[in-house]
């Protein structure tokens, strides 16, 4: 290795040192957010208020290390996306440290301690969502981004888990004034947001160590219909035909399961759809994994005339097929349909 080598990379690793420096800081004010949460100590709340300066000072003085060292040695491809994504990281952990601080001040506005049930919810989503920020930072440290995908996923159940933690908030509603169930609430918005900047982290990852930009999301998409209509399976079958890469579609009717008919058999047949796996599932069997869908579509009715309550991350639409189309006119709405739909939620990305 030439001087010049080792000099580059010897600056490259004083800047990933760092980096992990300021997540360490990050962490632990995350950590005392929590003490002053659960355990109202004000005295720790104001000392991590402060503490702040400081990692704002080191994640400016990241940022000037970073344009310093690509004017110095105009690196090649490699190092060059470490840089660009080590500064976005940067950004990433400075805002986690923000929120850190309005945590400690929303505690400050508490006048009595939590009820428990609240206080353990907090307690648990603190520690999730601190744990997803540790390992997403270890991932970029490491360059390991079949790591960073896998910590993906669990931001996700974060975001999922957020319906039961609102749920646990309305039903302490009577216990709670007004400016205690607001601080609540800008509690557990903002341990989602580490989670999303820890999944931010994960995509920088991944763009540093494989050059993917960004992965593409996959959509799951839910199907309501009545038992022999055969609606939701022919829906299914043109989602998983014309956008198998970015939706992920499943048919539901409510009591029993049901495989196709040889009628709706023939006709997919005919249509050259894919006709693998296309049982539609017993609703009531897979009514606890509601929150993993994006969109609920029913095709006749209405949602609410099958889910009561609603995911709270969920989007609900209404597709009310006419009893009078045939087979032909119900593939040619669903079509259209389900085009917009994904359309809208992918974009140009869709097909």
């Amino acid at each position: 290795m030439s001087h010049f080598e080792e000099r580059m990379q010897a600056d490259l690793q004083y800047i990933r040192d760092w980096l992990w420096k300021i997540g360490e800081d990050v962490e632990g004010a995350l950590r005392n957010a929590k003490k002053t949460l659960i355990l109202r100590d004000s005295d720790l709340a104001y000392a991590t208020v402060l503490a702040d300066g400081p990692i704002n000072r080191d994640s400016r003085e990241c940022d000037r290390l970073c344009h310093t060292f690509i004017a110095r040695h105009l690196p090649g491809a490699g190092p060059l996306r470490e840089l660009a994504s080590t500064s976005r990281v940067n950004v990433a952990l400075e805002r986690v440290g923000d929120y850190a601080v309005t945590l400690c001040r929303e505690a400050l506005q508490l006048s009595t301690a939590l009820p428990e049930p609240l206080a353990n919810r907090i307690d648990a989503l603190f520690d999730e969502s601190i744990s997803i920020l540790s390992e997403s930072r270890k991932s970029f440290r490491e360059g390991n981004a079949e790591m960073a995908i896998a910590l993906m996923q669990m931001a996700k159940r974060v975001e999922g888990s957020m319906d039961g933690v609102y749920e646990t908030l309305y039903a302490e509603d009577e216990h709670m004034d007004g400016a205690t169930m607001m601080a609540v609430f800008v509690v557990f918005s903002l341990l989602k947001r580490v989670a999303d900047q820890a999944k931010n982290i994960c995509d920088q990852t991944v763009y540093a160590v494989k050059g993917i930009a960004k992965i593409p999301k996959t959509y799951r998409i839910l199907f309501l219909d009545q038992v022999g209509s055969g609606a939701a399976q022919l829906a299914t079958a043109i989602g998983r035909k014309n956008f198998p890469e970015s939706g992920y579609f499943i048919a539901s009717t409510p009591g029993v399961a049901e495989s196709l008919s040889p009628e709706l058999q023939e006709f997919i047949a005919k249509t050259g759809l894919p006709d693998e796996d296309l049982v539609t599932e017993q609703f009531e069997v897979i009514e606890y994994d509601l929150a993993d869908f994006v969109v609920i579509v029913s095709l006749k009715g209405r949602v609410e005339d099958y889910i009561e309550n609603m995911p709270f991350h969920a989007s609900a639409l209404n597709w009310t097929l006419s009893d009078e189309d045939d087979r032909t006119q119900q593939y040619r709405v669903l079509r259209e349909e389900i085009q917009q739909l994904m359309t809208l939620l992918a974009g140009s990305e869709a097909g």
